[in-house]
């Protein structure tokens, strides 16, 4: 699994570190180590809804940081759950654009196992680096 839930950092948050060899595959598993926080079994959610949008950002940390609150809202305004993603950057010199094509379905409360609610993803410890040729996000989400 490209990512670990991390117990001793906070008792009402979850801390997760999520490990990619690709910029992409950070945002990926970061969407899924989301809902994973949310739903027991990802595999539960049925890819039957394709939600698109885009994120901008000045900052690549930032861009990571939009694209993860983007999700929470659409569970929150929506009732959506999302366990595949595709994702393209582009990266210029001033700005990062992610366009985003979400698969996922509306909460199924007979269907889908429950965890915790994600409020919002905070900035406390977030970050986002690459390390050689890897990249390493951490993130501390408010449940």
């Amino acid at each position: 699994m490209p990512y670990r839930y991390i117990d001793d950092i906070s008792v009402a948050d979850a801390a997760i570190e999520v490990n990619s060899d690709t910029l992409e595959g950070i945002f990926i598993d970061s969407g899924k180590a989301l809902t994973n926080t949310m739903v027991d079994d990802l595999k539960s959610i049925r890819t039957d809804i394709e939600y698109s949008f885009k994120v901008e950002s000045k900052e690549i940390d930032l861009l990571l940081f939009e694209f993860l609150e983007k999700l929470v809202i659409e569970k929150d305004a929506n009732q959506m759950l999302f366990s595949e993603f595709e994702v393209k950057i582009n990266q210029t010199k001033n700005n990062s654009i992610i366009s985003v094509i979400a698969h996922g379905e509306h909460i199924d409360y007979n269907r889908h196992e429950l965890c915790a609610d994600v409020k919002a993803v905070t900035l406390h410890k977030f970050n986002l680096t690459k390390e050689k040729e890897n990249w390493k996000a951490e993130m501390i989400l408010d449940i």
